[in-house]
């Protein structure tokens, strides 16, 4: 039988591989999308192609996309001229997010106190974590 560090070692490694090959294929996802953005006429056909997609990878599409518009909005995020007004669209989403939560626990009857508790605390403010992977 492996002793307890040799089988740390290969599921750190094993993670390692996935999260390696999770990276690779991301960085696919994004140079394939960095030329669609670049050459498209239209953001139409891309949502024509979104709602042709199986209803299960839309919805996993779109917590993905939720996720990068919470990280857009993060003071982590790094801009310039080119993409600041994105930070502060994602920003204000998230804030308009939060409102419309908020407002939705008071009209079930939830104090405004704790409505605001829900939405300030942990991961209560960001719409992805209302969406599961299905």
């Amino acid at each position: 039988m492996e002793n307890t560090t040799e089988q740390n070692f290969e599921e750190q490694e094993r993670k390692a591989c996935k999260n390696e090959k999770e990276f690779k294929d991301a960085d696919e996802v994004m140079s394939a999308l960095g030329l669609y953005v670049n050459y498209r006429k239209s953001s139409q056909a891309f949502a024509d192609a979104f709602k042709r997609e199986h209803r299960t990878l839309q919805q996993s599409a779109f917590k993905l996309i939720l996720e990068l518009i919470e990280e857009m909005a993060t003071e982590n995020y790094h801009t310039d001229g080119r993409n600041e007004d994105s930070k502060k669209m994602a920003q204000t989403l998230l804030e308009g997010f939060k409102l419309a939560k908020k407002q939705e626990y008071i009209k079930d009857g939830v104090s405004e106190e704790r409505a605001e508790s829900y939405v300030t605390t942990g991961d209560g403010a960001k719409p992805s974590k209302y969406i599961p992977f299905v």
